[in-house]
């Protein structure tokens, strides 16, 4: 087995371990377990845990909106584009809740860990990288531009799309989630010509 098949098990059996034990849980003894092997596997695959969380936290920037990307027509409206492209953050969102629940947390203690404080900035970075060339490809397909610089307006997207999901968290209404992105899809379109 190549270390690169390695490190995705690695991976994904630290995700199952901090989704059902807790983020303390995932030692690299109870990670190896999960995934079935030597001890010895995770220090050959990662040098840090810095690496793994990294590694982490790239799994859930790379299974957000990218396999569920929605069809986009320049017939309908501008909102009708906006709903239907914030519809399939929410569905991807939904499909496995308890991840982004782990993600966020590692995130949070990446920020109390001096050897993990680049992680956060990095993500948040990666974030708003990935909004904007998903509002790239949103304006494209529907046939509009923007009002506002692209960047801020990413920047915006990221923080509602982190704040309708830490309420979530909070209440799980998801008609309540649904309605908040439903409202501000219609305040997004304003924002097109």
């Amino acid at each position: 087995m190549s270390a690169a098949v390695r490190r995705e098990q690695l991976v994904a059996a630290a995700l199952r371990v901090m989704k059902r034990d807790g983020i303390a849980a995932a030692t690299t003894r109870a990670i190896c377990a999960e995934a079935d092997m030597p001890h010895g596997a995770f220090h050959y695959c990662f040098r840090s845990k810095q690496e793994l969380h990294t590694a982490l936290l790239t799994t859930g920037l790379n299974t957000s909106l990218d396999a569920a990307w929605p069809s986009i027509s320049p017939d309908l409206p501008a909102v009708d584009n906006v709903r239907t492209m914030l519809d399939a953050f929410w569905t991807a969102f939904q499909a496995d809740p308890e991840a982004e629940l782990v993600l966020g947390e590692l995130v949070t203690l990446a920020r109390q860990e001096p050897e993990l404080r680049e992680l956060p900035a990095w993500q948040h970075r990666e974030y708003v990288a990935k909004a904007v060339a998903h509002l790239d490809r949103l304006a494209e397909e529907a046939g509009f531009d923007y009002s506002v610089d692209r960047a801020l307006l990413a920047e915006l997207v990221v923080s509602v799309l982190d704040g309708v999901a830490s309420s979530w968290f909070s209440h799980r209404d998801g008609e309540l989630a649904r309605a908040s992105l439903d409202q501000f899809a219609v305040m997004f379109a304003t924002l097109t010509r």
